[in-house]
């Protein structure tokens, strides 16, 4: 089992409104999806996250109880697969964006490919440039809960798609961002937009509002 280190997390825990014996006991929900993703890839590398922000991010998302969200980048189907089964209790819906391509380095697998068939009936994939979809979604389906960010990683889009999803949020969401330290986008919009930015896990951050009333 993958066990969360809680130091610096005390904003988190505050905001989701959850203990860490509640975080532990999610960590352990997600530690089996951990190892289905693995027992899956058998060790190859589709740029999936780690155990550690897979089982953050499916915490977020069962504490959240968050009925709506939004992630942009799928690759394997990881993550796609952690929020679908952090948000069965509720029925939550899952909008993914990606460009439709292949992943994978020895072998090519279509995208998310490790999506249960059981999940899917509460998943959208929608394919194609997020600069050519992602905003007309998110406002036509939204507002969402959460929105997680992993596609490009270039400051421009980076800061673009943060800024986009900001705007078909709810008073009280969460923004998740991986390899959020390969560009100094999301340190700019948090603190442009007046948002707490917390490390999670390796190099995923949570992005939300302290005072959301």
């Amino acid at each position: 089992m993958i066990n969360p280190d809680f130091t610096g997390k005390e904003k988190i825990l505050q905001f989701l409104e959850c203990t860490e014996t509640e975080v532990l006991d999610s960590f352990k929900e997600a530690s089996r999806i951990v190892e289905y993703v693995e027992s899956r890839i058998g060790g190859k590398n589709y740029w999936q996250v780690s155990g550690s922000e897979l089982c953050w991010l499916y915490t977020g998302v069962k504490m959240m109880r968050a009925p709506l969200i939004a992630e942009t980048g799928v690759g394997p189907g990881s993550t796609s697969t952690a929020i679908l089964e952090a948000s069965s209790e509720f029925r939550g819906r899952l909008f993914s964006f990606d460009l439709g391509q292949k992943y994978g380095e020895d072998e090519e697998m279509p995208v998310g490919f490790l999506v249960p068939d059981k999940l899917r009936d509460r998943w959208s994939l929608v394919l194609g440039d997020t600069k050519n979809t992602l905003e007309s979604k998110l406002s036509y389906f939204g507002p969402f809960d959460i929105f997680f960010h992993d596609s490009e990683h270039t400051y421009e889009h980076v800061n673009w798609e943060l800024e986009t999803a900001l705007k078909n949020l709810r008073k009280k969401f969460l923004i998740v961002v991986d390899n959020y330290d390969w560009t100094t986008a999301p340190d700019d919009f948090a603190e442009k937009q007046g948002l707490t930015l917390v490390k999670v896990a390796d190099d995923m951050c949570f992005i939300f509002r302290e005072n959301f009333v």
